[in-house]
């Protein structure tokens, strides 16, 4: 299992380049001695093996290897501006909040979670791990330590592009998930990005006053 963390890629002008969006994608997984003597290897030797993710893991992940990417990585005007992470709504992730990252000394980065059952409003499910999957296929792997230089060799071999179209294309479903009032009964967009958007790291899907209209009366009627 991984955890890819990625946003919008935007222009950087402090660093005067492109921020390709990709914050980092790291594998859970410890290196631990094998016990018998076989054919392959001896008693002793280091292998990689999969940890199960629990809270206690993921929050150590969290502290200690996304957050530090994210104040490496994020252009220096968004980080002055606050970051906000989304995160899935399994039960691991909960015990990292914004007011745990404060308390252990991390400001400026706020967490939030995933609605449930909105797959969609991820931009990694939404598109952009079936994209990695696909490059990943093409490399040769036979044990896991291959695997994880596959996978993270795809994810920054992936094109900025595809990150860019893919946030674009979050847009359009929030628009379409407040056409029908926050259910996720809708078809997923298809919006011809390449020939119709000029510039993706810029572009904002303009929202119908119409759909905006009918989602706040739909907000105030509940309250």
């Amino acid at each position: 299992m991984f955890l890819a963390a990625v946003a919008r890629p935007r222009y950087d002008a402090n660093r005067k380049r492109i921020f390709d969006g990709k914050i980092g994608i790291w594998p859970f997984v410890e290196k631990s001695p094998v016990k018998r003597k076989s054919k392959n290897r001896a008693k002793g030797t280091l292998v990689t093996k999969s940890v199960s993710v629990d809270s206690a893991v993921y929050t150590d992940m969290i502290l200690n290897k996304v957050v530090p990417a994210i104040i490496q990585t994020f252009p220096t005007a968004a980080l002055k501006n606050g970051v906000k992470v989304q995160q899935d709504n399994a039960s691991p992730h909960k015990a990292v909040t914004t007011e745990f990252l404060q308390s252990q000394g991390v400001n400026g980065i706020a967490m939030v979670n995933q609605p449930p059952n909105s797959p969609d409003y991820n931009v990694l499910d939404l598109g952009f791990f079936n994209s990695i999957q696909s490059l990943q296929h093409q490399k040769s792997n036979l044990n896991i330590d291959e695997l994880i230089s596959a996978v993270e060799t795809s994810f920054y071999e992936l094109p900025v592009e595809i990150l860019s179209k893919t946030f674009i294309t979050l847009q359009k479903v929030m628009e379409l998930s407040m056409e029908v009032h926050g259910s996720n009964n809708y078809k997923l967009p298809h919006l011809q990005k390449d020939s119709t958007i000029k510039n993706f790291s810029t572009f904002r899907v303009d929202c119908s006053s119409v759909i905006f209209d009918s989602a706040l009366n739909q907000l105030n009627s509940l309250s």
